[in-house]
């Protein structure tokens, strides 16, 4: 379901995703247009820092995890810094995880998600939210998704989930003019 960034922050049932939110949205605003990653600022989200990661996207078609706070390194067991999402996701979730990436990087939009993954081993499912914004590089093109994904339990955690499903999305699409404007600014 599609809406506008001005219900963003109310949508959001977290303190950690609207700590993040806000951080994105200040800069959107101050550049008119979607933010670069080196204009991010952990500071201004550091109580969702355990919970953050960025994504960088290659040219081959297969993001890859530029960072990963603690709780996705707990969630999977693991370091996940460098590697690409094929190697982290089995082949029930990636095209579920690809299609996140995509929505976020070619709409451009905010996507935010509530969403039940079972854990590898485990008979239950742990409910989270996960929220993703597109990023820029220095030449003004998206290359970089941020995220946050905030679960309910640290219940199954260490070995990564066994399939995921999204119960809700709530899709916020940015201006495309706006991203063009910020591209021409830092050419």
């Amino acid at each position: 379901m599609e809406h506008g960034l001005a219900s963003l922050i109310v949508d959001m049932p977290d303190a950690k995703l609207q700590a993040v939110a806000r951080h994105w949205l200040t800069l959107y605003y101050a550049a008119n247009g979607i933010p670069r990653l080196r204009d991010i600022d952990a500071v201004q989200m550091r109580q969702a820092l355990a919970d953050i990661w960025i994504l960088d996207l290659h040219d081959d078609g297969m993001p890859r995890v530029h960072l990963a706070g603690e709780t996705l390194a707990d969630w999977f067991g693991r370091c996940l810094k460098g590697l690409p999402l094929d190697t982290i996701y089995n082949a029930d979730i990636l095209p579920v995880v690809m299609n996140t990436v995509r929505q976020v990087s070619e709409t451009p939009a905010i996507l935010m998600q509530q969403a039940r993954s079972l854990p590898t081993a485990r008979s239950f499912t742990v409910p989270f939210h996960r929220l993703a914004m597109p990023l820029c590089d220095d030449n003004g093109t998206i290359r970089h998704v941020l995220g946050v994904s905030v679960f309910s339990t640290r219940e199954g955690h260490g070995n990564g989930p066994a399939q995921t499903s999204i119960e809700r999305e709530w899709l916020y699409p940015l201006s495309t003019a706006a991203a063009e404007r910020v591209a021409a600014m830092v050419a």
